[in-house]
């Protein structure tokens, strides 16, 4: 089996690799938080700017290392950490995420996304597994909660015509906020995205839409006290190569939130 590293690591076996984010102050309880814009280790990344249309990630500047191994297959082993706040943090694969959208317009804008990387839970272009949120890299200032934002989506089943909506986007939202969609009764994923309608304007700042595949969640009960997630055996979760690792939070208070932890995955 070919070796290869994570950070310097050996990754023929296992290989840890220390995340270290450094927080703003949240939007809301139970509100998500995306820490793709935190500093510390990895840096923070920088606004998308492919266009309308967006990109399929297989690496990106900003995101927790990966590194394809030599040969074989890749397994999350374990996530642990701690936060001075009491939260979930989840970590997800990005696959895909856009930029041009006209926070003042309210009528549809076509987005037409380009196919996802072959990374959903089946390791196909299909979208099985794949979510849709929208992601705050520039203040909104909305002066009220907005319900009637929609999206225009095929399934991962292929069907055509699917509306996904958010049922409150949040006032003012601060940069990081991270607000997923509500698909269609029945669906289990997005295959692609045809519109957004936001229905009514977000005043300014700047929003993306972000494809993603939801990896584990690791349950922080306690401030201050390291939790750590194990999953051995068949409770492997895969991850497919060219993955683009980061972590959204769920908080418990608005309170800046600073994480400290590892991963650490199998490969071979």
């Amino acid at each position: 089996m070919a070796i290869t590293t994570v950070d310097g690591i050996v990754a023929g076996a296992l290989a840890p690799t220390i995340i270290f984010k450094v927080g703003v102050t949240m939007e809301a309880i139970a509100i998500a938080h995306s820490h793709f814009y935190s500093t510390g280790n990895p840096g923070a990344a920088v606004a998308p700017s492919p266009g309308m249309a967006g990109a399929a990630l297989t690496t990106y500047a900003g995101q927790i290392p990966w590194i394809n191994p030599g040969s074989g297959n890749s397994y999350l082993m374990r996530l642990s950490g701690s936060t001075n706040v009491a939260c979930g943090m989840w970590m997800h694969d990005r696959l895909w995420h856009q930029s041009g959208i006209a926070v003042t317009t309210t009528t549809a804008q076509t987005i037409n996304s380009v196919a996802w990387p072959a990374r959903d839970r089946d390791a196909s272009i299909n979208g099985a597994g794949v979510m849709v949120a929208i992601e705050v890299s520039g203040a909104t200032t909305n002066a009220g909660a907005i319900t009637n934002t929609t999206m225009s989506y095929t399934n991962s089943a292929g069907t055509a015509g699917r509306t996904a909506t958010i049922a409150s986007f949040p006032i003012t939202a601060v940069v990081g906020t991270f607000v997923p969609f509500q698909l269609a009764a029945g669906d289990v994923g997005v295959r692609s995205i045809q519109t957004v309608t936001l229905g009514t304007s977000y005043g300014a700042g700047a929003i993306h839409l972000v494809a993603y595949r939801p990896i584990v969640l690791l349950p922080v009960t306690i401030a201050n006290i390291p939790f750590d997630l194990g999953v051995v055996g068949s409770g492997m979760v895969r991850l497919f190569d060219n993955t683009v690792p980061w972590l959204v939070q769920v908080p418990t208070a608005t309170t800046a939130t600073t994480f400290q932890g590892q991963w650490v995955i199998t490969q071979g």
